[in-house]
């Protein structure tokens, strides 16, 4: 039976179970396991997280940059270990956080500023995006809390299409024009509102899921 026609059993699958469908390109799977390291890898990159980049760089931009790797690369994960899935997940986080330290001392010694706008240490810049797809059906934000809700959007915000990611960070997280997205992308206006709306459904569709983990994890 595929992953996803057993995602609600009353006995929760175990990792191994879930590493294996994952691997095997079932995108339900890795949601599930992003979701359950995202606290643990969340207080990892916290603690390794220079006070330099404290006002510029947020620890979940470091994490979506985790996912999207994970998304991409999780074909060619190969499971040695009960702990080697978290070991993996924890080497890609090091990996973006060295280069956003990169990033930073580069554009510092050039006189210029980290890409990273600054984000308060108590709330998330995914706010916004939460309350817009929350806005006409309940999803995780509306059975969940706060802080679970925004960790599953950033799960779900990875897996989406790269096109609709696109689209939508920047019209709610750049703040950009319907216009302005358009020519960012070398879309149309209309191309850019099919992109929101689909990456909108996917996200409550990911979220949905999510809510039922989350409430009975």
């Amino acid at each position: 039976m595929p992953y996803q026609e057993r995602a609600r059993c009353d006995e929760p699958p175990t990792d191994a179970v879930l590493v294996a469908a994952a691997v095997a390109g079932d995108v339900v799977a890795l949601e599930r396991l992003l979701l359950a390291h995202y606290d643990w890898l969340a207080q990892r990159i916290a603690a390794r997280l220079p006070a330099r980049l404290q006002s510029t760089q947020a620890v979940e931009d470091i994490l979506q940059l985790t996912f999207l790797q994970a998304f991409r690369d999780i074909g060619r994960f190969e499971p040695r270990s009960e702990a080697a899935f978290g070991d993996w997940l924890g080497q890609i986080a090091e990996n973006r956080l060295l280069d956003a330290i990169r990033q930073h001392d580069c554009l510092k010694r050039g006189g210029g500023r980290a890409a990273v706008d600054s984000a308060a240490a108590d709330d998330s810049r995914l706010v916004p995006v939460l309350e817009w797809v929350a806005a006409e059906e309940p999803t995780a934000s509306s059975v969940v809390a706060r802080g679970e809700a925004l960790a599953a959007l950033n799960v779900a915000i990875a897996g989406l299409e790269a096109d609709q990611r696109e689209a939508i960070c920047q019209r709610l997280l750049a703040g950009k024009s319907l216009e302005e997205t358009a020519a960012a992308l070398g879309r149309t206006p209309d191309a850019v509102r099919g992109l929101v709306h689909r990456g909108k459904q996917a996200l409550r569709e990911a979220m949905g899921r999510a809510s039922w983990w989350l409430k009975t994890k």
